[in-house]
């Protein structure tokens, strides 16, 4: 069956469908961003083969980040965290907006790192003891998988030394992407909890010094990585609204700003989730962009499940099934709206 104006036309079509028996209040929004997510440099010292980040040198300008920041928090916006490429790479831009975050009364989530990006002791003692006196008091989130080839030992050698200067046995989260080579992950995390000399239980790592979270993440087969899960395994996704990897500013060196964690942001894809740029939107403007955004005003408003019921009830037919929201997201970008 043929959509109306063809596929590409046709879904743009349902979406304006589905907006326009939205009322246009803002009770009804389900895009509230209670967190900036910032992403100051894709610079990163590993190449992981499921990562679709393009890394350059291009670093986001601070003064533009402290305005985007008060901005924030005027709005009500309270939580801040980082990620990358590497963010320790731009450790000044770290340091420098979480004193901006502590004098603003906001409060950290997490920095996302691989933990493996300094050269020596020395080094990795000095920035963290700077970011400890910055005042930052949010978690160290490892990301460590199958994907990750880093040295355990100076995975080791990290935790251990911020543990110390932080004097807080709860600071590290570990991070794992399911979905390939699960028992090479496996392997790595029962390493490093002998090394580490603590219990390897399902969702921590734990003795009487330490007490660290394990997270695991299904691997989103997008772009580089659609080819390392079957996509298509058969079930649906539970709808959330993008609750868990989006519902964010989550702001790009270059400026730009998703709703989501943005699995496919560095894809050519990218252009139809961006939602403002912090060079020349204000919190406020980026608001008023996302409903101006069919895609995802449509997402945040009715939700990814009644955009595939409505494909499908005009004839649409999906390869499968897939319990990954990110992908099907990703498909209907690649292989609808293309």
């Amino acid at each position: 069956m043929q959509l109306p104006g063809g596929e590409n036309r046709g879904v743009l079509y349902i979406l304006d469908e589905l907006l326009k028996t939205l009322e246009p209040s803002r009770k009804n929004m389900k895009f509230f961003p209670e967190e900036i997510l910032f992403v100051p440099t894709t610079k990163c010292n590993l190449k992981c083969p499921h990562c679709n980040v393009k890394q350059s040198d291009e670093l986001m300008p601070r003064s533009l980040a402290l305005k985007f920041l008060k901005d924030g928090k005027r709005q009500g916006i309270n939580k801040i965290g980082f990620t990358g490429g590497e963010p320790f790479l731009a450790l000044d831009f770290l340091i420098n907006i979480v004193k901006a975050a502590v004098a603003q009364k906001m409060w950290f989530d997490r920095i996302t790192t691989n933990a493996v990006w300094f050269k020596n002791r020395t080094a990795l003692e000095k920035a963290l003891t700077e970011l400890y006196r910055a005042g930052y008091d949010g978690n160290l989130s490892i990301s460590m998988d199958s994907f990750h080839n880093q040295k355990i030992e100076k995975v080791l050698l990290f935790i251990r030394t911020a543990v110390k200067i932080f004097n807080r046995p709860d600071l590290i989260f570990l991070v794992y992407t399911a979905g390939d080579d699960n028992g090479k992950t496996q392997q790595k995390l029962k390493r490093l909890s002998a090394l580490l000399k603590t219990k390897f239980h399902k969702g921590y790592l734990k003795n009487r010094f330490l007490f660290i979270k394990t997270l695991k993440i299904d691997l989103s087969p997008v772009g580089k990585a659609e080819t390392l899960a079957n996509p298509w395994n058969g079930h649906w996704f539970k709808e959330d609204y993008c609750q868990g990897p989006g519902n964010i500013f989550y702001v790009m060196p270059n400026g730009d700003v998703y709703p989501c964690c943005g699995y496919a942001t560095d894809l050519d894809i990218k252009r139809r989730l961006i939602i403002g740029n912090i060079k020349r939107n204000t919190v406020s403007e980026i608001m008023q962009n996302v409903k101006r955004n069919r895609f995802v005003s449509a997402i945040f408003h009715s939700g990814l499940s009644k955009i595939r019921k409505r494909l499908e009830d005009r004839g649409f037919r999906f390869p499968g099934k897939t319990s990954s929201h990110c992908y099907f997201c990703y498909y209907i970008l690649t292989h609808v709206l293309e």
